[in-house]
């Protein structure tokens, strides 16, 4: 099926034109419904709950309320669902110190206008927004001891409140298995040491720490155990459609509720799909698409399509850059592909060296075109990207390859979908 496709690309859209001779696979979740009545969706998730009393029952006698919620680099529409928690609590707002803990990791602070992107004017106004600060010690306390010895520190914040919520958005993620759930507490607002910790090498190149798995994935495994030490009891968890709008929502016990959107997204995104020579795809736009760091796991998704020595297409916008400084350097600390995967396989834990080395495990095997307006050619040869301005340009770096009559992948939601390889060529 050749012809014109549309991306998703920065908050637009950007064309692609395929030649009649080839032989085109198209790689997408399921249809998804856009009419849905969101407010209902919500409000009936969160008065019948998974496994785990009501808002209303656990909030009664609370005073002091903390809601951790994703940074900017998520499409999650919290101007919305922030509002629906609030106004399931058993008392007035105006009864509660409500505080909006921003999950960013080692992502960098949010602004006050970003806020109000975010998370809409009004809660800006209503309630304390706060940024989690990894590396600020004097912010952090200690939840005891993990399994492996090693002490948690997490935002005093969670210690400070008489009732923690979560609230997040279930879609693959390329090491975690899914996001959302317990990743919203760790390593969202987790200390540094905590996070260098739990993405050291070992653990990345795990057979198990891979999209859409959970079962034996230290990643997730370390994650969990960090929500029971905190003491989470309640999440709230949604499903998007490919126009990031809410089409399912799970609230209640942060294992179980977390479980049942899993699956759920698990069923709905999966696609069967065969290899071919090139796999073109986007990081599904804004705000995914933002900065180069993200982009790296549209990259890995679209890399499972394409055949060994084939080329992968990633459009991105790339608004805000590179953005993650450790991560550019570490791309640009290596002579060759080869190299970079050999230094990124090893200790010790740094910040970033997660993405890096997943990002080096494709960059050995496949050629990776980076289309973009934010990132510049030399910028993007600097750290082993082939570059264009264009998807038409790209094709035409990817024929000189793999040769004209290639067969092609497209995939125009990027990180979201989950391919399943099938035997047999395509």
């Amino acid at each position: 099926m050749s012809g014109t496709f549309l991306l998703p690309y920065d908050r637009g859209t950007i064309e692609l034109n395929i030649p009649e001779q080839n032989k085109v696979q198209v790689i997408q979740s399921k249809e998804w419904p856009s009419d849905v009545d969101v407010a209902r969706l919500l409000r009936d998730a969160l008065e019948n709950p998974i496994g785990a009393p009501t808002l209303r029952s656990l909030s009664e006698n609370a005073k002091k309320i903390t809601i951790i919620t994703n940074d900017n680099t998520r499409p999650m529409p919290s101007a919305i669902t922030i509002p629906a928690i609030i106004n399931s609590l058993y008392h007035p707002e105006t009864h509660y110190d409500i505080t909006i803990l921003i999950a960013t990791g080692l992502h960098r602070e949010m602004t006050r206008d970003e806020m109000i992107e975010q998370y809409g004017e009004e809660v800006c106004r209503k309630y304390r927004v706060v940024n989690h600060v990894a590396t600020d010690s004097s912010s952090l306390c200690s939840f005891g001891k993990l399994r492996s010895g090693e002490e948690l520190f997490l935002n005093q914040i969670v210690a400070q409140s008489d009732l923690l919520i979560t609230e997040g958005y279930i879609e693959p993620h390329f090491f975690a298995g899914f996001s959302g759930g317990r990743k919203s507490l760790y390593p969202g607002v987790a200390s540094a040491a905590n996070i260098l910790s739990n993405h050291r090498p070992e653990n990345i190149a795990n057979q198990c720490a891979r999209q859409a798995n959970l079962d034996g994935n230290p990643v997730h495994e370390i994650c969990s155990e960090a929500v029971q030490l905190a003491g989470l009891k309640f999440i709230l968890n949604v499903a998007l459609n490919q126009d990031k709008q809410i089409i399912a929502a799970f609230a209640g016990h942060p294992v179980e509720a977390h479980l049942v959107g899993c699956k759920f997204v698990e069923e709905h995104m999966s696609a069967d799909i065969h290899k071919t020579d090139i796999a073109i795809t986007s990081n599904n736009g804004y705000p995914l698409d933002r900065n180069l760091y993200q982009v790296v796991k549209g990259i890995d998704t679209a890399a499972k399509a394409a055949r060994d020595g084939g080329v992968v297409i990633v459009a991105a916008g790339c608004v805000d850059k590179v953005e993650h400084v450790h991560f550019q350097n570490l791309l640009q600390s290596c002579s060759t592909p080869e190299e970079l995967r050999e230094k990124m396989s090893q200790g010790p834990s740094e910040t970033d060296k997660w993405q890096v080395q997943v990002l080096a495990k494709t960059l050995v095997t496949h050629t990776v075109i980076l289309v973009s307006d934010g990132i510049g050619p030399e910028l993007a040869n600097s750290m082993f990207l082939k570059h264009a301005y264009t998807m038409d340009e790209a094709l035409e770096t990817a024929f000189a390859i793999t040769g004209r009559d290639a067969s092609i992948s497209v995939m125009p939601e990027g990180p979201v979908v989950i391919p399943r390889v099938r035997e047999g060529s395509y």
